[in-house]
């Protein structure tokens, strides 16, 4: 970040990283690119963009911005906001074709979601690859001639990115937790009882490693969020003044509603863990489809969590870290011959073909046509 406008842009993006922002799609120059230089695309979410730019610094490439609707590359292609429709549209009004003397696109991993290689591959007259799963990894990837290595299709969740996650829930929180305590108590407390609650959130993150995010035992991680920001707070307002009943069945009150709100889906904001939303009437697993499988790996390159792996001898995939599985659906549409799909435990089956025609709804349901 170069400038003070560059900080606040990416403070305003990160803050509010949950709502759509948009830039202009449309073909970017990185450095000074020639015909033989790489052609990469991503999706038009402001901070993504920016961070691309500043990874790729002092590279020479061409960078498509496809209209995603200001959603970032891998909610986006899960939502139906970033299809191979927009892939396909963007390679085309913005003349690359005539630019450069190959046909190689670079795509990320994480729109295997919802972009389906093949269709891209037809339609624009492009050989499609998969670029690594976190943009940090691009400059390493480009320096090993666009070879992707296993450990960068592997989606990790460093300390400082869930800080930023932390970030952005903690703002909103705080912000409605502190004019609510404010109106109901006093402005120190309501200061203090807010900056406890944010401490809270960001602890929760900060052991996001260690501590449950799914299944019943989550609630222990949220009732010990709220303890701990109530008790801090009360901590903290005795310094000032002596707290009373009141004040501090409020401050209680308002942990509790954080961490509720907090549980909504913690989990799908994190790429560790499936959207608790989209598990919570009935969960489903992936399943592998042995006669069908014919090697081609394609399921493997684009599993963000190595769930999938090659069996060498037999040259079949197996299903090889099942708990780890997010349930994004990319191994299933990029499968040539269907031989993955989703089961439900009460055993209703959700075939290739209804994956790739459906995307998530917001609440985590296929009922989004892709079209």
């Amino acid at each position: 970040m170069s400038s003070i406008g560059d900080r606040v842009a990416w403070l305003r993006d990160t803050l509010l990283r949950l709502l759509p922002h948009t830039t202009r799609p449309g073909l970017r120059r990185v450095g000074s690119p020639g015909p033989d230089s790489p052609v990469l695309l991503t999706c038009n979410f402001t901070l993504t963009v920016r961070r691309m730019m500043d990874a790729l610094e002092g590279r020479d490439l061409w960078l498509l911005v496809a209209d995603s609707h200001g959603i970032n590359v891998w909610c986006a292609a899960g939502g139906g906001h970033l299809t191979h429709h927009d892939v396909i549209a963007v390679v085309r009004s913005s003349g690359i074709a005539d630019l450069v003397s190959h046909r190689r696109l670079v795509l990320p991993q994480l729109a295997a979601t919802g972009v389906e290689r093949r269709i891209v591959e037809e339609r624009t007259g492009f050989d499609v690859s998969w670029g690594p799963a976190r943009l940090e990894e691009l400059p390493a990837y480009l320096d090993a001639k666009m070879h992707v290595k296993r450990r960068w299709r592997r989606m990790h969740f460093p300390l400082w990115e869930r800080l930023e996650m932390a970030l952005m829930w903690a703002a909103p929180v705080m912000l409605i937790a502190g004019l609510v305590l404010w109106a109901l108590t006093s402005a120190p407390i309501a200061a203090l009882g807010a900056g406890s609650l944010g401490l809270s959130i960001f602890g929760i993150f900060a052991g996001l490693r260690w501590l449950p995010a799914q299944g019943g035992r989550r609630w222990l991680t949220y009732a010990g969020g709220a303890l701990f920001g109530w008790s801090l707070a009360a901590a903290l307002t005795s310094v000032i003044a002596t707290p009373d009943a009141h004040d501090l069945a409020w401050l209680g009150f308002a942990n509790v509603l954080a961490m509720l709100v907090l549980s909504l889906d913690l989990a799908g904001t994190t790429p560790w863990y499936p959207s608790t939303i989209n598990t919570t009437k009935n969960h489903f697993s992936v399943e592998l489809d042995a006669e069908r499988c014919t090697g081609a790996a394609d399921c493997v390159r684009v599993c963000p969590r190595e769930v999938l792996k090659m069996k060498g001898k037999a040259r079949k995939v197996a299903i090889d870290n099942p708990d780890a599985c997010l349930r994004c659906g990319a191994c299933v549409v990029q499968c040539p011959e269907d031989a993955l799909h989703f089961r439900f435990d009460d055993g209703r089956l959700v075939p290739a073909e209804q994956v790739r025609r459906t995307r998530m709804n917001m609440l985590g349901r296929r009922s989004v046509e892709a079209g």
